[in-house]
């Protein structure tokens, strides 16, 4: 069994950034350097521990359900085992996230087989984290294309559950395995797989944190809002999430790395469509991006690089 190998995700990487490049020479670069010569940069700055405070949540979310499966790991470890599958935000579905898993085999002895469930746990309590938040604020904000991502994101989240208690999801777990060249088509064990996704079905687990991956996903709204209050507008934070949050979906349900290309073109849709200008609109696009995305992938790489010299 490997390491994993990171540098086709790096490489992957530097061609999004030459695609962010063409996005700007796309269009007039002209007002697009204006409009970002017009924001205060030590503004921006300042949001960013919003998006360190949301990894530290998560990663303490990733050690409580950790310890309903009797692993007991420190909250450093914690954070650098989940930081590290951060990383792998770039592959398909973030389907790379399950480096998570070959990490607390090393340092605990943990099957895949018993752990890797964690990882579309993990997944499926996000995504109803944000399809719940996006119901509830199309009540106060009619978003068309909102009302779509709500209904197919509650179906998808419906399959997930089904899938994850069933042998659906463990073949379709399989098939993952296969593709990743450093897990060498390792097999899922049924009934470790069954054994850990009965543990984190339990009411008790499951409230306390889907609780959690709620105040995660709160903390990401406040900083996109503040991004779009860069631009001095008096856009509420109930339009914003809808267009961070309706985006991010948009970019899951097509499994491309990263939501990529997706993510980007619903968050230029949406904001042209409450008022923003072009160039605007185009540098709303890389600030939230580069916060709530690159910013997480990046200190997943340090995370990832760190762990790979210990082990």
């Amino acid at each position: 069994m490997k390491k994993p190998d990171f540098s086709k995700v790096l490489f992957l990487g530097i061609i999004i950034i030459l695609f962010y490049a063409i996005i700007l020479f796309a269009f007039d670069i002209e007002k697009i350097i204006f409009t970002i010569n017009q924001i205060n940069p030590f503004y921006y700055i300042a949001i960013f521990p919003i998006t360190g405070l949301t990894l530290l949540v998560q990663a303490w979310r990733y050690q409580l359900t950790l310890k309903k499966l009797n692993i007991d790991l420190s909250f450093k470890d914690s954070f650098l085992i989940y930081a590290a599958g951060l990383s792998m935000l770039l592959t398909p579905g973030g389907s790379g996230s399950l480096v998570k898993s070959y990490f607390l085999k090393i340092k605990t002895g943990k099957s895949f087989s018993s752990t890797s469930p964690i990882i579309i746990y993990e997944k499926w309590l996000e995504l109803i984290a944000i399809i719940t938040i996006i119901g509830i604020f199309l009540i106060p904000v009619s978003f068309f294309e909102s009302q779509i991502i709500f209904i197919i994101g509650s179906i998808l989240s419906a399959f997930i559950f089904f899938a994850f208690k069933n042998s659906i999801g463990i073949n379709l777990l399989n098939k993952i395995f296969q593709k990743l060249p450093f897990l060498n088509g390792l097999k899922v064990n049924v009934d470790e797989f069954q054994s850990t996704t009965k543990i984190l079905c339990k009411p008790k687990p499951l409230f306390q944190l889907l609780s959690i991956t709620f105040i995660s996903k709160f903390l990401p709204m406040i900083s996109v809002f503040l991004v779009f209050r860069l631009f001095d507008n008096d856009i509420d934070i109930f339009t914003t999430s809808l267009i961070y949050f309706s985006s991010l979906v948009a970019g899951l349900l097509t499994f491309i790395p990263g939501g990529m290309v997706i993510t980007e073109a619903g968050l230029l849709g949406l904001s042209l469509k409450s008022g923003f200008d072009l160039s605007t609109a185009t540098v709303l696009v890389i600030l939230i991006r580069l916060l709530t995305f690159w910013f997480p992938i990046f200190i997943g790489f340090f995370s990832l690089k760190f762990i790979s010299i210990k082990n």
